[in-house]
């Protein structure tokens, strides 16, 4: 095999005019766990200032830390894995990024051009663009050095066109190689605004105007903090109670006098007999403005949420209008652009609230211990919680309060265990100044533990609330419902997490009461170091 030295002083190959496309782009992080067809890449990021590289200990953690990133910023979070094996092994994180419209770039080598086709002899052989259609927004292939400019930015771009979601690029081993032809083009604006029509706004205007008794859903299309604000503006014009759904949960401030939460206040295992627990206000409503909302499974109680009798509904992707209820009017369109729009045609004046005060009632908690009221008041408002697949999450869902976009970081739609860690790490990485948690059970963080690796040697210090109730808690619950207790795969031997945690010089707390999780919260995020709290709670 040809030996290519590569030098300060050679001219850029394929994979130099990569990195350094993506530093144009303003991507200043990538993700990733190297192998043999992207050292070329490896390389150029060696040799290119201004973008750092965070070694994950698993592909799938390293794409979890850019969804992670990009929930966190709004940006597109980049990661790296080597073709067939490393692709494969992050297409759980791609297919959580698509299902809930989350930009990242996954950038991976492949074989040299003369091995296409599958067992060609050449290790790592694959079709991953193939495998990962279904849950990618585009796949690129670079097949000759003068192409690379035009498709990094075509990949790069499409992540946050319209509806956002991952794209995966990839580039053959032999092309990473080559030098480039020519110089870089300036880089294209990008245009990822779908505006509303005229004609649409004014229809919306008349039929919101038009309900005595509004209310508004904010889904993940309005996570940003100009959405956000426009949401707001617009229920307040309206008098309208605000709900969320479990995407859109930091659209809403949880302190807002409008703001109700999720449309529930507490789940079932499996999501089925939740009619106790919906707001009453969906059945005394008489329309609802739903703003890039899905109306998934989660949020509706598998679609038996009482639904007001007119239902108008925001949203880029002109597929979501009517999928599941049908609707008086849908607009096709970017959520601010419309909000803004919206507003512009609303009287000025505010409407008097027509919903009553929250009315108390008993909270939604693990069993013998709170952890919530303890979480809100240390935590700073600003804080970044990454909530993995555990009770405590779906708990915190419901009944936590955020207070700013992008601080509730969840992956609603396709619930992936082992997201929690590396997602935490992603945005630590974005905003190393802010604090960041995770909450997670003992079932995901044995999927992702190896992570705490990553937080010691990338200096990534996230504080990690670790649920130890000995089970996989949510299917274990389904057993019980459905199955007559016939417990079965849901028992967990646990390691000595303290011990774990002390392995990687990082200091641990064991606690079983609210009184003994205080001062421990209270010094994890004292001490700017990523540590451990590890939560035991009764099965």
């Amino acid at each position: 095999m040809e030996v290519i030295h590569v030098t300060a002083e050679s001219s850029p190959t394929v994979a130099d005019a990569i990195i350094r496309r993506l530093r144009e782009h303003g991507v200043r992080h990538v993700f990733g766990y190297p192998g043999g067809q992207i050292t070329p890449l490896y390389d150029a990021l060696y040799r290119t200032q201004g973008i750092r590289h965070i070694l994950a200990r698993h592909e799938q953690a390293a794409g979890f830390m850019a969804d992670g990133y990009a929930r966190a910023t709004g940006n597109p979070g980049v990661c790296l894995a080597v073709c067939g094996p490393g692709v494969l092994n992050a297409a759980t994180p791609l297919a959580t990024s698509f299902t809930d419209s989350i930009p990242v770039l996954m950038l991976s080598g492949q074989i040299p051009i003369k091995g296409r086709g599958l067992r060609s002899g050449f290790y790592h052989e694959n079709d991953q663009l193939s495998a990962c259609s279904t849950f990618t927004k585009l796949q690129v292939r670079v097949e000759e050095p003068g192409a690379v400019f035009r498709e990094v930015d075509r990949a790069y771009m499409a992540t946050m066109d319209r509806r956002p979601g991952p794209v995966l690029l990839e580039v053959p081993l032999d092309v990473l190689r080559q030098p480039v032809p020519a110089p870089a083009p300036p880089v294209p604006l990008a245009n990822t605004l779908m505006p509303s029509r005229p004609i649409d706004i004014t229809a919306l205007a008349e039929r919101v105007e038009s309900w005595r008794k509004p209310l508004l859903l904010a889904g993940g299309g309005v996570v940003s903090p100009y959405a956000s604000q426009l949401f707001v503006q617009v229920a307040e014009r309206l008098g309208a109670a605000m709900f969320h759904t479990l995407s859109g949960k930091s659209a809403v401030p949880g302190d807002h006098p409008l703001a109700r939460g999720l449309p529930w206040h507490q789940a079932t295992s499996d999501l089925t007999s939740m009619g106790p627990f919906f707001s009453p206000l969906f059945s005394e409503a008489d329309g609802m403005l739903a703003v890039g909302c899905r109306f998934t499974q989660a949020s509706t109680g598998s679609w038996t949420l009482p639904q007001p009798p007119a239902l108008a509904q925001i949203d880029i992707d002109e597929a979501e209008l009517g999928r599941h209820y049908p609707v008086k009017v849908g607009v096709h369109a970017d959520a601010a652009d419309a909000l803004r729009a919206l507003l512009a045609k609303l009287p000025g004046s505010r409407r008097q609230p027509w919903a009553p005060p929250v009315t108390p009632r008993a909270p939604w908690r693990l069993p013998g211990i709170d952890l919530l009221g303890t979480m809100r008041r240390l935590l700073p408002r600003d804080a970044i919680i990454a909530a993995d697949i555990t009770r405590l999450s779906y708990i915190m869902l419901s009944e936590f309060p955020v207070y700013e976009p992008r601080t509730f970081l969840h992956p609603a739609g396709f619930v992936a265990m082992g997201f929690g860690l590396p997602a935490a790490l992603g945005a630590k990485a974005a905003f190393p100044n802010r604090t960041v948690l995770t909450v997670m059970g003992d079932g995901c963080f044995q999927m992702c533990g190896m992570e705490l690796a990553t937080a010691v040697q990338e200096k990534l210090p996230v504080i990690v609330i670790l649920i130890n109730d000995r089970s996989l808690t949510l299917i274990k619950a389904i057993q019980e419902r459905r199955y007559e207790s016939r417990f079965i795969g849901v028992d967990l031997r646990n390691p000595d997490f303290g011990l774990l945690a002390r392995a990687f010089g990082l200091r641990s707390w064991q606690v079983d009461s609210d009184a003994q999780f205080e001062p421990a919260l209270q010094q994890a995020v004292a001490s700017g170091e990523t540590a451990v709290i590890e939560v035991r709670v009764a099965e």
